[in-house]
């Protein structure tokens, strides 16, 4: 079956009479990647290992590999950490909060929208941090 739009798919929950009824026929759209494998997944695409990207993302090892091998589920601001890591851009960030269950980055929020600001400018993650921190909004790092 192809892949249904999220358009489609919520029209298909407005007509639906029922969850069961729409459970079953739309099981097969739904994403359910854990971040774990995404992660994987980005290593493979930016040909870079897991060290590099725990050093940018200004983790700690114990803890970034922690993620990287499932044993526990990072934060949303671990994972945009994580994207700053990866040198992700914003689309590439806000695809990967997606496929992890994640809201995606909401320009009407101060917060993110520093982040999208300090992704655009290719900032890093202490840069983006000490953005964040001018502004009373805490870090990412903090995960506040």
């Amino acid at each position: 079956m192809p892949e249904r739009s999220t358009k489609e798919m919520f029209n298909e929950i407005k007509k639906a009479h029922g969850a069961k009824e729409f459970m079953t026929k739309m099981q097969d759209n739904f994403i359910h990647t854990v971040p774990a494998e995404y992660l994987e997944e980005l290593l493979k695409i930016k040909q870079t290992t897991k060290s590099e990207v725990i050093r940018q993302a200004n983790l700690g090892a114990t803890t970034g590999y922690q993620y990287f091998d499932g044993k526990r589920r990072p934060s949303r601001a671990r994972m945009i950490a994580l994207g700053f890591g990866f040198s992700l851009t914003v689309a590439e960030l806000n695809t990967m909060l997606r496929r992890t269950g994640y809201a995606e980055l909401y320009a009407k929020d101060e917060w993110d929208a520093l982040v999208i600001f300090a992704l655009n400018q290719k900032f890093d993650i202490n840069r983006t941090d000490e953005l964040l921190f001018r502004y009373g909004l805490g870090t990412i790092t903090s995960d506040n």
